[in-house]
């Protein structure tokens, strides 16, 4: 109650809150070479820190980072799951915001990040990890904000990763492994007017997974990642930006591991489109942007046959059990103003914004049948699916933000702000407050200490209002001797309500799917700079959820359902320390991370996302798993002799939680508990570019992945009823690679 008065407070006191710098007109000409930068030390308008990437930092790293998605976890709070997500801030993508020129990019259904930017598109990449503007929203996590580079004012073109990659196994040719060109090109197809940057990736990636056997492991990737940008200056004060970024997408065989192998994989299927076009307008000493965003997102997942699935101690056969085909869209308008600056006790810099966004979503979802069985193949219990009917949801999201950065005097400022959300389809309006501090306390401006609270809302995706549309699940329980041990048990699909739907800051109508999870954040930076090559920075982040949405199975007065509700918990506290040091040329990005992460394990984007889990079990409150309570990374570039270039990472981090089960496949004790082996990579690449002419240069360049051999364990054995229970097995050894590229 203390906090939410706090809140309160806030709101009273500053209705007009919270705003960003006034933009200068851009320039119609820019150059090749950007320097980004992280926050700048001193700068009291840094009362959110964020974590700055440049490009050409890391996408000629080890990992050769291809998307925005690929480069983030070389950032710390940031890992990418065994199945392939993200986790940020030890929750998943549907919690975290992806913005690309402030456009909202994730998909609609899921929440999911989906396919994103070329790298070699970006201009900047932007991680907010505690973002107190209010012009920052529909996330609780993080926030990835991403701005692309348009093209110069010479013509550039790349070429990178020109030849494919072929597999090579006992010294013998055993085919192709995979292959990702990328063309990049840009500059002015107007001179001083009009400029034109396209980027173009192919794709395929025949990803292998040590825990089976070779050839049987393999998932087979191919997907078009292409770019492109218009610019176009209508005068000194007015330009036009236009975008469009299509990723179709198509992956057979996704995730197979030794308990999945490939004929129990789904396959994904995936077209994507995105337009933009952003009017930048330069009014007076102020900056009025409107924007409008088109987005297609459709998916298929499908399975590779008819068979019903079967889960053993040992491992899964027959085929994947759900199949979906859905299409999803977006149509978002943004307008935000920035006024000229306000000098009246101190200098105010006010943004104010407005968003409409109308988001769709429909489709089918169908499931074939779930055989469990003990080690010996006798089956225990059996799960059939019933009714289910095509669905189809719209929505509306309605948001309106001020924000004020309220410079006090030389190195004191704040940033103070509020948001206020409505989403339709839930009922929910919400008013979201937030506060932020930079102070730098000594002369020059060398130490600065950042604080800030706020309030933070969820997206409500529209895949779960979908739910009860799904087909029913029942149950059929058998004894050893094939007897049934009681009749079939069908379990109902339901939405249920909200926790508590309504308080100070949440108004919800008494309706089921009146979801509005939410977060409460704080934390407090202190950065320093040692010397002009050398910036440390130390922080420490509290942030507690509440009103998440979980699956829960329930039986009240003989009724048998699986409801959705907005009951769920979650707890997130880190402790950071960063270091940036150059020298020579040279630079190094440093991190270690002491961190917590806890909450409700039936989050339902493990039954509503992409690949649904089989199973649904009890919800238990416990680590979560991304959950790391260490975590050390290291890389950087390395000058050497000969105009040579070493790129290493570094990481060590505790291995990632699991989870002990019983032969029906429920929890067998608590969950998340026990531990991989501690993880630790030493990965290097080596460069030198040859000028063969005035016009190219070739770049030659050796990649060492796992320098160092370490065990590096890919799965365990953790059903009690599997004989090699306890055992840990699977790793990528030491290996070697070697490309070129042309750039001209």
């Amino acid at each position: 109650m203390r906090i939410l008065n706090l809140q309160a407070a806030w709101l009273v006191l500053f209705p007009a809150l919270l705003a960003g710098q006034t933009p200068d007109t851009p320039p119609p000409v820019r150059h090749d070479s950007v320097e980004v930068h992280d926050t700048v030390p001193g700068d009291p308008a840094a009362s959110s820190p964020a974590t700055s990437v440049k490009p050409a930092d890391v996408k000629d790293l080890p990992s050769r980072p291809a998307t925005v998605n690929d480069a983030l976890p070389l950032l710390p709070g940031i890992v990418r799951s065994p199945q392939g997500g993200l986790k940020i801030n030890g929750s998943g993508e549907q919690r975290s915001a992806l913005l690309v020129n402030q456009a909202d990019v994730t998909d609609p259904a899921t929440g999911a990040f989906g396919a994103s930017v070329p790298v070699d598109s970006v201009e900047i990449m932007n991680v907010f990890r505690t973002p107190f503007l209010a012009q920052y929203g529909r996330f609780s996590s993080g926030v990835v904000a991403v701005e692309t580079r348009r093209g110069s004012d010479k013509w550039h073109f790349e070429l990178n990763d020109p030849f494919p990659d072929f597999r090579f196994r006992s010294w013998q040719l055993r085919g192709l492994q995979d292959a990702s060109p990328r063309l990049v090109v840009g500059g002015p197809l107007i001179e001083g007017r009009l400029y034109f940057a396209q980027t173009v990736l192919y794709d395929v990636q025949k990803t292998p997974n040590r825990t089976l056997p070779f050839p049987d492991n393999t998932s087979k990737q191919e997907r078009i990642n292409s770019f492109t940008q218009l610019d176009y200056f209508l005068n000194s004060k007015q330009y036009l930006t236009a975008t469009l970024h299509l990723t179709p997408q198509h992956i057979n065989f996704v995730n197979p591991d030794f308990f999945n192998p490939l004929p129990v994989t789904p396959s994904y299927r995936q077209q994507n489109y995105l337009g933009t076009v952003t009017d930048h307008w330069a009014l007076g000493q102020g900056m009025l942007e409107s924007a409008v965003s088109i987005q297609r997102f459709d998916a298929v997942v499908g399975s590779q046959g008819p068979a019903p699935m079967f889960l053993l101690p040992q491992g899964s056969a027959g085929n994947y059990f759900a199949n979906q085909d859905r299409e999803a869209g977006r149509i978002e308008l943004t307008e935000t103003w920035s006024p000229a600056k306000i000098h009246d006790w101190g200098t105010h810099d006010l943004k104010f914004g407005a968003l409409v966004t109308h988001t769709s979503d429909s489709g089918a979802f169908s499931a074939k049948p779930i055989n469990i069985e003990d080690a010996a193949g006798q089956l225990l219990q059996r799960i059939d699916f019933t009714g289910g009917s095509p669905y189809s949801h719209y929505d509306v999201e309605t948001t309106l933000f001020s924000q004020d950065h309220w410079s006090l005097a030389r190195g004191l400022a704040l940033d103070l702000g509020t948001r206020l959300e409505r989403q339709s389809i839930s009922e929910t309006f919400r008013i979201a407050p937030r506060a932020g501090l930079s102070w730098a306390p000594f002369s020059g401006q060398r130490t600065v200490v950042q604080a800030g609270y706020g309030i933070f809302y969820d997206r409500v995706p529209l895949g779960v209002y979908a739910f009860d549309r799904f087909p029913q699940r029942v149950v059929t329980n058998y004894a050893p001797d094939g007897t049934l041990l009681g009749p079939p048990v069908t379990y109902l699909n339901l939405t249920g309500y909200a926790a508590t739907p309504n308080s100070l800051l949440i108004h919800a109508e008494n309706q089921p799917g009146n979801f509005a999870p939410h977060t409460g954040t704080w934390n407090v930076h202190i950065e320093h700079t040692v010397s002009p090559n050398l910036r440390i920075r130390a922080g420490y982040t509290d942030s507690q959820s509440s009103g998440l949405i979980l699956l829960d199975p329930v039986v009240t007065a003989g009724t048998n359902a699986l409801v959705l509700n907005g009951s769920g918990h979650a707890r997130y506290r880190a402790a950071e320390i960063t270091a940036k040091v150059r020298w020579k040329g040279s630079q190094w990005f440093l991190a270690y991370t002491r961190s917590r992460s806890q909450g409700d394990l039936n989050d339902f984007t493990g039954f509503l996302g992409n690949y649904p889990l089989p199973l649904v079990r009890p919800n238990v409150f416990s680590n979560l798993a991304a959950d790391l309570p260490n975590r050390f990374l290291a890389w950087g570039t390395m000058k050497l002799p000969w105009r040579m270039q070493i790129l290493p990472i570094l990481e060590y981090r505790n291995g990632l939680p699991y989870s002990q089960y019983d032969v029906l496949g429920n929890y067998a004790g608590t969950p998340n508990t026990s531990r991989f082996p501690d993880f630790f990579s030493a990965d290097a690449r080596i460069m030198k570019d040859i000028r063969v002419s005035p016009k190219y240069t070739v770049r030659l360049s050796v990649t060492g992945n796992n320098l160092t051999n370490h065990f590096n364990a890919l799965a365990v054995h953790s059903n009690l009823a599997d004989p090699q229970n306890g055992i840990f097995f699977g790793n990528y050894t030491r290996r070697f690679r070697a490309d070129f590229d042309v750039i001209f």
